[in-house]
């Protein structure tokens, strides 16, 4: 029988972490993609302690930083030859403009560019398993804004827009992994599993500015429950969310920026050009 395996970026913390232990018993192994390696050692612990027959790989990688994504994708290609879940859920939130080691506006670079990228390297392993799934972490913020060039480097910016724009990104993400590659047996799933209310990003800017962008997203703020509960239901059920857009577990369909065909194929070969990329 063949190793069962989850490959899923920032498990550390926050909803990533909440999923990691609810699945702790539904694979084989799991592949951790984290930035802080410390963090993924204690968090390995907690999941021996729950599953002690669990097989567990700490692989460091920074979604915002194009070199780490690739040496991360390298290192698993190098030990695995299969991937039957990859879970695209490493997200930031940052309410000041901010660039990346790369040059583009950080939030587009983490939640957008470096699962790309990763998604990209590691499709070949999600397509030589037998389940075949992929699992993208948006949000409804993909309603804010419309996408707009410059895409990656933006010469005007809020965090508002910034947000909505890098979640719409992996929104079309999801639609185009399910258009090119449904019909070969792929299950992709996009889910909104709810914002959860944290601090993250508050710290880069005064009080005022981070307790009113926050105040903007807090109809979208759920308990990290409740979004890991989100990413449970689309990994255990795949053939349930196969092709939809997971609304905190309800499929719903996708609305405004997220329905304009002609922008999305607009954007994704512009992030194939910058990528230097044949196709996803």
């Amino acid at each position: 029988m063949t190793e069962s395996i989850l490959a899923i970026t920032g498990p550390t913390s926050g909803i990533g972490r909440g999923a990691v232990k609810a699945l702790v018993n539904d694979f084989d192994r799991m592949l951790l993609l984290a930035r802080n390696l410390e963090k993924g050692a204690v968090l390995k612990e907690e999941l021996l302690e729950l599953n002690p027959d669990l097989h567990i790989d700490l692989i460091e990688c920074d979604l915002s930083v194009l070199a780490s994504v690739r040496q991360a994708a390298e290192t698993i290609k190098n030990r695995f030859d299969h991937i039957d879940c990859l879970v695209n859920n490493a997200g930031m939130v940052s309410t000041s403009k901010e660039k990346s080691v790369d040059g583009y506006e950080l939030m587009m670079a983490t939640n957008y560019l470096g699962p790309f990228l990763l998604t990209h390297e590691l499709l070949p392993l999600v397509m030589n398993s037998e389940r075949k799934q992929v699992i993208v972490v948006s949000s409804g913020a993909y309603k804010f804004a419309p996408m707009k060039r410059p895409f990656f480097k933006p010469k005007r910016y809020t965090p508002v827009t910034g947000y909505g724009r890098s979640k719409l990104g992996t929104l079309y993400l999801a639609q185009e992994l399910h258009e090119q590659y449904s019909r070969k047996g792929l299950k992709t799933t996009a889910v909104h599993p709810g914002m959860v209310s944290t601090n993250i990003g508050k710290n880069n800017v005064s009080q005022s500015v981070g307790t009113f962008v926050f105040m903007l997203l807090d109809p979208f703020f759920k308990t990290l429950e409740e979004g890991a509960q989100s990413i449970v239901s689309a990994v255990q059920q795949p053939e349930k969310y196969a092709g939809f857009y997971s609304d905190e577990g309800e499929i719903a369909a996708v609305k405004q920026y997220g329905s304009d065909f002609k922008m999305r194929r607009e954007f994704i070969d512009a992030t194939l050009e910058e990528l230097d990329l044949e196709t996803l």
